[in-house]
């Protein structure tokens, strides 16, 4: 009897283990959209008489986001906040054909600038699949003329 008992004891702490080890905590995953700018910082073009580069957002933690607002919080030489502009639905849809970014994927556009500041900051909001809201932030650097 009592080696009958180890034996289940010891089926259950392995099954407790197996569960714990195996990430099954019970709560849904939470989206991550990383945000890459390419180049970045980004030169100058006088071709263009702009500064050209890609947002590309992928998503690494395997839930899909319906993307929100893409915010542009624009500073000059001397760092200080000069423009914001946010683009919703629509226009985000414009830029990367679609505001859904699906689990383990990407959306890029190309884009460009025109202006004599020195960075923007890039915040994407979104709600993922599980209904956690999602925010992630980049940084995008001008290269002087």
């Amino acid at each position: 009897m009592k080696k009958q008992k180890r034996i289940w004891i010891s089926l259950l702490l392995s099954f407790i283990l197996i569960v714990v080890l195996s990430g099954c905590s019970g709560l849904p995953k939470t989206a991550k959209i990383n945000i890459t700018i390419d180049p970045n910082p980004v030169p100058y073009s006088s071709e263009n008489e702009n500064w050209s580069f890609d947002i590309v957002l992928d998503e690494s933690n395997g839930v899909g986001v319906t993307l929100i607002s893409i915010r542009f919080d624009i500073y000059d030489q001397a760092e200080e906040l000069v423009n914001t502009q946010i683009l919703y639905e629509e226009d985000i849809i414009d830029w990367f054909e679609s505001n859904y970014l699906p689990a383990f994927s990407s959306l890029s556009s190309g884009t460009w600038y025109t202006g004599t500041d020195k960075y923007a900051i890039i915040t994407i909001a979104g709600v993922d699949d599980n209904d956690n809201p999602i925010e992630a932030t980049g940084r995008v650097d001008f290269l002087p003329e």
